[in-house]
Order: C-alpha cells, then sequence, then structure tokens
C-alpha cells in the first residue's frame, strides 16, 4: 500500500485522478505482482516440510495470498 500511495504522490497533480492512479498501477503493479507470487512460493515450499504445524500454516497462509493474488490479476 505505501508502495502505491508514494508512486500517486509522485504523479502529476494537473492530471484527473484516473490518470494518475493509472500511471502510479503502470509505475508499481509489476513489484507488488512479483512479490506476492514470492510470497505464494514461498508457502507452497513450505507445504512440504516435515513439521506438520508448519504444514499447516503454510497452507492456511498461502490460499488466501493465492486467491486474493489471482483475483487481482
Amino acid at each position: 500500500m505505501c508502495i502505491l500511495v508514494n508512486a500517486l504522490k509522485r504523479q502529476d497533480p494537473n492530471l484527473l485522478l484516473e490518470g494518475r492512479v493509472g500511471l502510479a498501477l503502470a509505475e508499481v503493479g509489476p513489484s507488488i505482482t512479483l512479490a506476492s507470487l514470492a510470497e505464494v512460493t514461498a508457502f507452497a515450499v513450505g507445504t512440504f516440510t516435515p513439521m506438520p504445524a508448519c504444514q499447516v500454516f503454510s497452507m492456511f497462509a498461502g490460499m488466501p495470498i493465492n486467491f486474493l493474488t489471482f483475483q487481482s490479476i
């Protein structure tokens, strides 16, 4: 969220709000997407650990992140 707000503040204030938001998303969208995919990958790898508590945590933490990542694409 901070990355998006910072990118929005750097846009030209004379543009319409829709234009500023579009430019900000075009600027930081790939970074947010790659960070989300890295989190999904980390939790997916965590499901293969031999510790049951770590497996369950990785599954329950990874599923919502996975859902939100692919919902936003």
